[in-house]
């Protein structure tokens, strides 16, 4: 079986792999959000600063064509789209105009002239500025805005960011954790049927080649023995031999994708197809004293179908019916129609299966143990082989059963397969 620990830490590198990419997404999110923000909030406030400055310079130079720069602005001043901006005029760099504030009053802001152009500056009592700088012939215009509340808005959205990158980490965590046991689910259970499947395939093939080895041990032993002295412990060695080559060759037929997947369709009449399967089997029936009926209500004869995979499920079924009766035991195939299906039931009043163990029939190598208890002959592939065969096919199998009365199985076949 698959370890453990290895399913374990492949799920702690998922999780951490899933982590990591959710986590590089998010934060590159965030910061472009961040950024994204911040330039379209500065550029915003940037646009109306600079129709502030258009505008002031507008009424600059008509102050300027009628009364003179210097007269016009103490005799009319300037008036002001936006009346919290403070605006601080300078000619020659003395200053002649500013409008009160609540950052500066009258006094003159203490920030250096940078020249033309966009600033931000933060006040002795913390308040965000930002200055909008122009130089007008010998007029420098200086222009302030407040912009805490912007810088504010910028943090809590950083912070809020923050939060939900947390948020969304745990979310990723738990969702990962989810996700990778259910990814890793159905490997470890293919894993686990693959060891499964070699420990049954070793322990089924160690009996024939078991008594096989026995029985030319014994032959060694005795090397002054005829044929016909030996007669039985040859038999018995053959048969396994025999029983040896049909073990294997069945587990081909389960590993050989290509006889799975490739589907040779081909329009054929179905129960002439069972009635000449069925002709080989009379003879048996006879000489083991069982009863084998056949009875058809077919409608749609002609199939489209892969004959002989249909052939081969045909015969795994009736073989099982053949191999769990007994003398005196009926075994009855009908051919029926219903829904636009055909339904195919193979029954028969033998051993029975157990309710408990008819989930697992079709499991490799799976023998019941009232079969296991009476050494009947058989491998338990034959049944999985049919499955593959079913799912190949498109058919549906049905299975039902009372533990020593009877069993039934059935084949539904879609009448138009495509």
């Amino acid at each position: 079986m698959i370890s453990k620990e290895v399913i374990a830490k492949t799920q702690r590198r998922l999780i951490k792999i899933n982590m990591l990419v959710v986590s590089g997404f998010l934060i590159l999110l965030c910061i472009f959000t961040y950024i994204y923000f911040g330039y379209t909030n500065n550029n915003n406030i940037n646009k109306e600063m600079e129709g502030e400055l258009n505008s002031i310079i507008n009424q600059v130079e008509n102050l300027d064509a009628r009364y003179g720069l210097m007269l016009g602005l103490k005799a009319q001043g300037i008036k002001l789209q936006n009346p919290k901006d403070m605006v601080y005029m300078y000619i020659d760099n003395t200053l002649i105009k500013v409008n009160s504030n609540p950052y500066f009053g009258e006094k003159e802001p203490d920030f250096e002239n940078q020249g033309n152009g966009f600033y931000t500056y933060t006040t002795s009592e913390g308040y965000q500025l930002r200055e909008c700088n122009y130089t007008y012939k010998n007029c420098t215009i200086r222009i302030f805005r407040e912009i805490s509340s912007e810088i504010s808005s910028r943090r809590q959205l950083l912070l809020t960011m923050i939060k939900v990158v947390i948020v969304f980490c745990v979310l990723t965590y738990f969702i990962a954790i989810y996700l990778t046991r259910n990814a890793l689910k159905p490997i470890e259970v293919t894993w686990n049927n693959q060891a499964k499947f070699i420990q049954d395939a070793s322990h089924e093939l160690r009996t024939p080649i078991t008594i096989v080895s026995s029985k030319l041990e014994g032959l060694l032993k005795h090397p002054n023995n005829t044929i016909n002295d030996e007669v039985e412990g040859i038999a018995d060695a053959m048969n396994e031999t025999r029983r040896l080559k049909k073990m294997i060759n069945d587990l081909l037929t389960l590993t050989k994708e290509d006889y799975t997947d490739v589907v040779e369709k081909e329009e054929f009449d179905l129960e002439a197809l069972v009635k000449d399967l069925c002709d080989d089997f009379f003879d048996i029936a006879m000489i083991q004293n069982k009863t084998l009926k056949i009875s058809s209500q077919l409608k749609h004869k002609n199939i489209v179908s892969d004959k002989n995979k249909l052939r081969q499920l045909l015969i795994i079924f009736i073989d099982n019916a053949f191999k769990y009766t007994e003398q005196d035991d009926y075994i009855k195939i009908s051919l029926n129609e219903k829904d636009e299906k055909i339904h195919i039931k193979i029954e028969d009043n033998g051993l029975g299966i157990k309710k408990e163990e008819i989930p697992h029939l079709f499991d490799r190598f799976f023998r019941s143990e009232n079969v296991r208890n009476k050494d009947i002959d058989g491998s338990g592939i034959g049944l999985s082989i049919a499955k593959v065969l079913s799912e190949s096919l498109k058919y549906k199998l049905k299975v039902d059963s009372e533990y020593g009365k009877w069993t039934m199985f059935e084949i539904i076949i879609p009448i138009d397969i495509n």
